[in-house]
């Protein structure tokens, strides 16, 4: 059973417009740097700017740095703590225990997005993209196909109508005996 979100019920009208409405992105590449609490993911961010909230709005990006799965989230602080829109690339599967769904639809695979319903709960779902199994398919597989499939859905974009995209990661430095530097010549002193 999901935990009932009281700020959701208590302002929908609001969430639905921080969700719907048109957000323009600020910037148009978005450099992913280390996650700071998971050596494993990268993470970027841009400020948006809502067309009827004045909020501040912030569209988040996070990438594994083994694999293809990626997140995509919008946050508003001053309503809410955590995303109140996001979409998983990959992951386990969302379960909808709503009891007017039938059993056998309540449970979403990934790629889904994630958002609320008027009642408070956390609900997964598959746009009418993400249903069709090649598409869905390609969009997990594929940060910046994700980011402009999440776009649409949330009706965010660039200045000039474009989608964000995702500055590409500089590989991390290891260092190790290999990168041949002579210790021994070198004074410290």
């Amino acid at each position: 059973m999901s935990k009932i979100n009281q700020i959701i019920i208590e302002k929908f009208d609001f969430f639905n417009d921080l969700v719907s409405k048109e957000k323009i992105i600020l910037d148009d590449e978005i450099s992913l740097k280390p996650k700071v609490n998971n050596i494993y993911w990268s993470t970027g961010e841009s400020k948006t700017k809502h067309s009827t909230i004045n909020e501040e709005i912030i569209f988040m990006v996070e990438q594994s740095k083994r694999d293809n799965k990626y997140g995509i989230k919008l946050r508003c602080e001053n309503f809410l703590k955590q995303p109140f829109f996001r979409f998983d690339s990959d992951g386990p599967a969302h379960r909808n225990d709503d009891v007017n769904i039938p059993l056998h639809e309540q449970s979403i695979k990934t790629p889904h997005f994630n958002s609320f319903n008027e009642a408070g709960k956390s609900i997964a779902y598959h746009n009418h993209v993400l249903k069709d199994e090649n598409q869905a398919k390609i969009i997990a597989n594929d940060i910046n196909f994700g980011i402009s499939l999440f776009c649409q859905e949330t009706d965010s974009k660039l200045k000039n109508s474009n989608f964000p995209t995702i500055a590409p990661l500089i590989p991390e430095l290891e260092f190790s005996e290999t990168n041949n530097i002579d210790f021994d010549n070198i004074n410290f002193e």
